[in-house]
């Protein structure tokens, strides 16, 4: 790898294949990182971008190809470097995650009562900070059953900054927030990306959110990259499957029905069974 590519991309996806159920999910992916700048990986339903995110965590390993974290091989690798990489990641999971039996000040606290031995005091101080960063310290005690779906989701980004990690991963950040919420999230992740100088990756089936938040984005279709480039390169793209993608056309290479055998076959076949 070039010192080049070290210095500019924090993560690289490198000539990526898995399989699943004997079923191809990538196909010799790449894709690259770049260090402080939000990254939107966009696709279809069913294209494997929660697998691309297991596979960036390592939580399962590729037949083939590597993923590149700061220059060194997450997966396939040993349980003691996976570990050392996994606490410089954030990730805020779809819904927030939120532990319902603890607090919101206990649910921000746990990555630094697992990983560090920071006195209470300190704890408290990294804790109230974060808090303060997404605008609901005054909510430390509260329930999760308290909350807003946009607060609980605000309080999973403070703990997915807790650790004060390289690389954040957000999946799917809006789904299920009313627009208002939205607005904040994207706010948020943006602020916190330009203010703390770290680097972002933004799981999204969400066009409009992206082209406001995204430095670059990537669309996966049929294990591969169908295209990169800002939002605005991709929604005037040439391909007609990205551009029916970003402007959530019906009609295109996308079809409507699941691959499978025609209708009048398939009730053939049920007659006759």
């Amino acid at each position: 790898m070039l010192v080049e590519d070290l210095k500019k991309n924090l993560l690289e996806v490198r000539d990526l294949h898995y399989s699943r159920g004997g079923r191809a999910i990538f196909s010799g992916l790449e894709m690259r990182i770049p260090r402080g700048k939000v990254t939107a990986v966009l696709g279809p339903s069913g294209t494997g971008k929660t697998t691309l995110l297991n596979l960036i965590a390592g939580q399962i390993n590729p037949d083939l190809g590597a993923v590149m974290f700061d220059g060194r091989i997450v997966c396939p690798c040993s349980r003691h470097r996976l570990y050392q990489v996994r606490k410089q990641i954030g990730v805020l999971f779809q819904e927030g995650a939120l532990l319902t039996n603890l607090t919101v000040f206990e649910n921000v606290a746990m990555p630094l009562r697992e990983h560090t031995k920071l006195p209470e005091a300190l704890i408290r101080q990294i804790v109230l900070t974060k808090l303060h960063a997404v605008g609901l310290r005054t909510a430390s005690e509260s329930m999760p059953a308290e909350l807003s779906g946009g607060m609980a989701r605000r309080v999973a980004l403070a703990r997915a900054l807790v650790m004060d990690p390289k690389l954040i991963i957000y999946d799917e950040p809006f789904t299920g927030l009313d627009p208002i919420a939205m607005g904040v999230i994207v706010r948020l992740i943006r602020e916190t990306n330009r203010v703390l100088g770290i680097t972002s990756i933004v799981v999204t089936h969400d066009v409009e959110e992206t082209r406001q938040l995204a430095d670059l984005a990537y669309l996966i279709n049929d294990g591969k990259v169908a295209a990169s480039g800002t939002p605005a390169e991709l929604h005037d793209h040439d391909s007609k499957l990205v551009r029916q993608f970003m402007r959530g056309e019906a009609d295109g290479p996308v079809p409507f029905h699941r691959p499978g055998p025609g209708f009048s076959e398939q009730l053939q076949s049920m007659s006759s069974a």
